[in-house]
């Protein structure tokens, strides 16, 4: 019985996927009729009831509804259920009667008589004659057969042996006409039963004990092996869902990971763009502070130097004197715009080499090494920029306060690092008791651009400093 139950319900999983139509729609049917006589074989009788109105519910029409409302009849027959078996049988029995088939109406007569006959109802044994007689006219010896095990059964629960005995022998005759096993074996169980032999009492009596206990024992068996394999299905759903989970928590922790990053990102982005923008504003605020300081202290000033050099009727060494002070102001002017000034980046190289030479000292040997060892296209236009002011301080510093005879100015790639190494063989200084003012501005450029600047130098050992970014 359990490999039954188990076949039908893999058969609906089956089922379950296709698309309803009146071929699935029957089959499901059948199937869970099926399971109905599966269960009131086991005596399940609740859930054979559940899958007989489940398959009620799937039925198209009245022909298909009929064989399970005949088994849901016999189930409440085995139930002692009467009353209800004979309301179904009744309903049989009219949709028999619409359809105008003869030997299906032969079987409802058939059913509603047996039915009657346990509720003593006198309307049984006509029901059941009219049944026997619809058979005999169409030779249907397996109904024929059915009548008369029916018609033994009632004339035994009468009290009237011989006519039992009779229908007996009759069911016995058609079942070795049938020439099939289970009609036999069912014909001469009947005969047994009506048999007064103290001996076949007993024995009929053993076998029926044992056949009961047999068929606890198989169904005990069946309940365990549907419990077992119902557990493991259990266990299988468990873990499939548990994995399912898993997989929900890592697409969870994937996409929460995702925007984090997402996040941080944009706020990187973000803090980027601000720090190129505000390179950018002091960049654009030194090159317009640098042309006033050439288009008005400049100019201003050389219009003074002018003014002195054709108006004033002093010595000449105080004219002298006044001039030379004038046109050192007019030089440290020129510097600061000059320093402050916009720079052409198009061609970085280009532009660094014009920087060395403008600054190269005389008397100084300046050496370089290849400016290309480093990639500068993928260096961005805000960073050559400071970088370029940077060298520029460097070598305004050296110009003014080392008196080196010897720069060297080196150029290293380091993967994403690049470094830019400055020294020069001059004085030096005490690094702990000097104003940094020029090498300050150095540091806090390679700070806006997200780099490094470091340096050493002692009294009499010469400069060296690091550009990292």
């Amino acid at each position: 019985m359990y490999e039954s139950e188990a076949t039908a319900v893999k058969a609906l999983k089956l089922l379950e996927g296709q698309n309803s139509n009146a071929i699935i729609q029957e089959a499901r049917s059948g199937i869970l009729n099926h399971l109905g006589i599966v269960y009131k074989q086991i005596k399940s009788y609740d859930k054979a009831i559940y899958y007989y109105e489940a398959a009620l519910g799937l039925a198209l029409d009245s022909s298909d509804s009929i064989p399970t409302l005949n088994n849901m009849s016999y189930l409440y027959l085995d139930q002692n259920k009467n009353e209800l078996a004979l309301k179904i049988s009744m309903l049989v029995l009219e949709k028999r009667l619409k359809q105008n088939d003869s030997l299906g109406i032969a079987r409802a007569l058939d059913n509603v008589g047996f039915v009657q006959s346990k509720l003593k109802i006198t309307e049984a044994l006509t029901n059941m004659g009219k049944a026997l007689n619809i058979r005999q006219r169409k030779h249907d010896l397996s109904g024929m057969y059915t009548s008369h095990h029916h018609f033994s059964e009632y004339f035994l629960n009468q009290g009237n042996r011989p006519k039992a005995i009779e229908h007996a022998e009759q069911a016995y005759d058609l079942a070795k006409q049938l020439n099939s096993a289970s009609y036999l074996e069912n014909a001469l169980s009947l005969l047994l039963d009506l048999s007064d032999d103290p001996k076949v009492i007993s024995y009929r009596k053993l076998t029926d004990s044992i056949s009961s206990a047999k068929q606890i024992q198989e169904n005990k068996y069946a309940v365990i092996k549907y419990n077992v394999e119902k557990e493991r299905q259990k266990t299988q759903m468990a873990q499939l869902q548990n994995e399912r989970e898993k997989g929900y928590k890592i697409i969870f922790l994937s996409a929460f990971l995702l925007a984090v990053m997402g996040a941080v990102f944009i706020v990187y982005r973000k803090n980027q763009q601000r720090k190129k923008e505000l390179v950018q504003t002091t960049q654009k605020t030194e090159a317009r502070i640098s042309k006033r300081v050439h288009d008005d202290l400049a100019n201003d000033v050389s219009g003074v130097m002018t003014f002195v050099e054709n108006k004033l009727n002093e010595s000449t060494n105080i004219k002298e004197n006044l001039l030379n002070f004038l046109n050192d102001i007019y030089l440290r002017a020129r510097d600061i715009s000059v320093a402050n000034a916009g720079v052409d980046v198009s061609d970085f190289p280009a532009a660094l080499k014009s920087l060395v030479a403008q600054y190269h000292p005389k008397g100084v040997n300046v050496i370089t090494s290849r400016y290309s060892n480093i990639n500068w296209d993928d260096v961005p236009e805000h960073k050559k920029i400071q970088l370029y002011k940077c060298l520029q301080e460097l070598l305004v510093n050296s110009k003014k306060h080392s008196k080196a005879t010897l720069i060297s100015i080196a150029f290293n790639g380091k993967g994403k690092k690049n470094e830019i190494v400055y020294s020069d063989n001059g004085i030096g200084f005490d690094v702990d008791n000097i104003v940094l003012g020029g090498l300050n501005n150095v540091e806090t450029r390679m700070t806006e651009i997200e780099g490094s600047f470091s340096f050493e130098s002692d009294e009499g050992k010469g400069f060296k400093a690091s550009l990292l970014f």
